[in-house]
C-alpha cells in the first residue's frame, strides 16, 4: 500500500518540480533553476551516507559553541540553528527512504505533551500584538525543537551506548568550557571579549562590586553558570553508576571542573541548581546510604554559606552567599520589575507575543512598557510573551513530564545504571527549572540541551527493556 501511494505521488511531484524550474528560468535565470533542480539529487545523496548519531553529535557541538563563535563572527544565531534543525529533520526523512526508522518509539508521553505546547505557541501567531518576524525567531526554542527532540532522539539513539557517547562528548565540551573560563581568569580576555565588555556594554553586568564574572565562550556569565551548574549536577550523580573506572573519573572530573566554572561565573541563581538537584536525587534514589551521605553534604554546605563568614575574603565565596540574601539589591530590583508587570498583563491573558520581551521588541519597532521591562528570567519571559494562560499551561506540562519521568525512574526502570542516569537527568532539569525563576535558561546552548535531556527521560526505558532482554536470553 505504501509503495502504491508513492507511485501515485511521484508524477505530481515531478510535474510540480518542472513547473517550479520553468518559473525560476523565466524570473530568476538559469543558475537558480539549475541549483533547485539538483537539490533533490544532493539531498538523496546526503541521506544515503547520512549517519543519524554522527549528525546529531555535530549539531550538539555547534549548539555548544555557536554563541562563542558569534562573538568573533557576527551572525544570526537563531536563524542558523533553526536552519540546522530543519536540515537535520529533512535528512532524517530522506534517510528513512533507504533505512526506515522505528517511528513507534516517537509515540511517547513527551511527544503528546510538547505537541500541546507547540499548538499553543502556534496559536500565538494570532495574538493581536504578535509580530510574525519575532515569532519566527522564537518558535524554534520555545516549542519546535522540544517537539522535534521528542520525535527524533528515540529513533536516532536506539542503544545505551549511543547515549553514553553523547555524555562523553558533553563531558569534554564542559571541560573545554571550564578551561576557557580558567584562561580568562588567569590570562585575561581577548580583543573580541574586551570589545563586548567595554564597547557593547557587557562590563555593566560582568565588572561588579564583588569582582569579575567570567563567561568562557558562552553569551554571558549567567548562561555559563547555568550550564556549569547543570553539568555539575548530572555528571556528579552519574559518576556513581557508570563503568569502567576511567568513565567514572571522567564524569567526576567534569563535575569538579563544572563547579569551578559555576564559581567563577558569579551566577548566584545557578548555585541553586546542584542544591535542588541533590534534594531531588535524595528523594528519588531511595538508597539509605546515599541519602545519609547527601543530607550531610547538603546540610554542611548550607550551614557554611548561611551561618558562617568563613572564606568571606574570597570574592567567589562571598558572592555565592548573596544567593541566600533576601535583601540583596539585585533581587529587590527583580521583585520591583515583576510588580510593575502585573497591572500591565492583566488585560493580556495570552501575553504580547513570542520573542517580544526584554527589549527584543525594539528590533521590530514595537514600543510597549512590557517589552521594555527586563524579564530577568525564563519564566517571567514566558509570562510576558504567552500570558498567564501560557505560563500556567507550561508549568502544568512541565510538572506532568517530571511526575511521569519520576514514576518511570522509581518503579519502571530496573537496571541500576540506567536508573541512576535517569534520576540524574531529572535532578539536573529540576535544578534548572528552579533557577529559571531568576535567570534566562533558554539561550544557546542551554535551551536545546534541556530539550535533549527531556527527550532522554522517555528514551532510557527502551534501553532498560533491551538490557533486560539481553540478560534473559543469556
Amino acid at each position: 500500500m505504501f509503495k502504491n501511494v508513492i507511485s501515485y505521488r511521484v508524477p505530481f511531484v515531478f510535474i510540480a518540480g518542472v513547473f517550479i524550474i520553468y518559473q525560476l528560468v523565466i524570473r530568476e535565470g538559469i543558475l537558480p533553476a539549475l541549483i533547485f533542480a539538483i537539490l533533490p539529487v544532493i539531498g538523496i545523496g546526503c541521506a544515503g551516507i547520512f549517519h543519524g548519531q554522527l549528525a546529531f553529535y555535530a549539531f550538539f557541538v555547534i549548539n555548544y559553541f555557536i554563541m562563542g563563535i558569534s562573538r568573533y563572527f557576527p551572525m544570526k544565531t537563531g536563524m542558523i540553528m533553526l536552519g540546522l534543525t530543519l536540515g537535520l529533520l529533512l535528512l532524517v526523512f530522506l534517510k528513512n527512504i533507504f533505512h526506515p526508522y522505528d517511528w513507534k518509539r516517537s509515540r511517547n508521553f513527551l511527544t503528546v505533551i510538547w505537541l500541546i505546547w507547540f499548538v499553543y505557541c502556534l496559536l500565538e501567531i494570532f495574538n493581536p500584538t504578535s509580530v510574525i518576524q519575532a515569532w519566527n525567531i522564537a518558535i524554534n526554542g520555545y516549542a519546535f525543537f522540544p517537539l522535534l527532540s521528542a520525535i527524533l532522539i528515540p529513533i536516532l539513539f536506539t542503544r545505551y551506548k549511543d547515549l553514553k557517547w553523547l555524555l562523553i562528548l558533553w563531558a569534554f565540551l564542559c571541560l573545554l568550557a571550564a578551561a576557557k573560563g580558567y584562561w580568562q581568569r588567569n590570562h585575561g580576555f581577548d580583543s573580541a571579549e574586551l570589545y563586548w565588555l567595554l564597547v557593547e556594554g557587557g562590563a555593566r553586568t560582568h565588572f561588579i562590586y564583588s569582582g569579575v564574572r567570567y563567561f568562557s565562550f558562552f553569551s554571558d556569565a549567567a548562561n555559563y553558570g547555568t550550564s556549569m551548574g547543570l553539568s555539575m549536577t548530572i555528571f556528579g550523580i552519574i559518576g556513581f553508576y557508570v563503568r569502567p573506572i576511567w568513565l567514572k573519573f571522567l564524569f567526576w572530573g567534569t563535575a569538579v571542573a563544572s563547579f569551578y566554572g559555576l564559581m567563577i561565573s558569579g551566577t548566584r541563581s545557578a548555585v541553586i541548581i546542584p542544591i535542588v538537584g541533590l534534594v531531588t536525587y535524595l528523594i528519588l534514589c531511595r538508597n539509605i546510604k546515599y541519602m545519609l551521605f547527601g543530607i550531610c553534604i547538603l546540610t554542611a554546605s548550607l550551614l557554611f554559606l548561611t551561618q558562617t563568614n568563613i572564606g568571606n575574603e574570597n570574592s567567589l565565596i562571598r558572592r555565592m552567599r548573596t544567593t541566600f540574601d533576601k535583601d540583596d539589591a539585585s533581587m529587590q530590583v527583580r521583585v520591583i520589575n515583576k510588580k510593575k508587570m502585573i497591572p500591565l498583563l492583566q488585560d493580556k491573558p495570552f501575553g504580547i507575543g513570542l520573542g517580544l520581551s526584554g527589549g527584543r521588541a525594539t528590533r521590530f519597532n514595537v514600543d510597549t512598557p512590557l517589552a521594555k521591562l527586563p524579564p530577568d528570567s525564563s519564566h517571567t519571559a514566558t509570562w510576558i510573551e504567552t500570558g498567564i494562560v501560557g505560563l500556567l499551561l507550561y508549568f502544568t506540562l512541565l510538572l506532568l513530564i517530571l511526575a511521569k519521568a519520576s514514576y518511570i525512574a522509581v518503579f519502571v526502570v530496573k537496571d541500576k545504571k540506567l536508573k541512576g542516569i535517569l534520576i540524574a537527568f531529572i535532578a539536573g532539569i529540576s535544578g534548572v527549572l528552579v533557577a529559571a525563576y531568576a535567570n534566562d535558561v533558554t539561550t544557546y546552548p542551554n535551551g536545546i540541551l534541556m530539550s535533549i535531556l527531556y527527550a532522554f527521560l522517555f528514551t532510557i526505558p527502551y534501553y532498560d527493556k533491551e538490557q533486560t532482554t539481553d540478560v534473559t536470553t543469556t
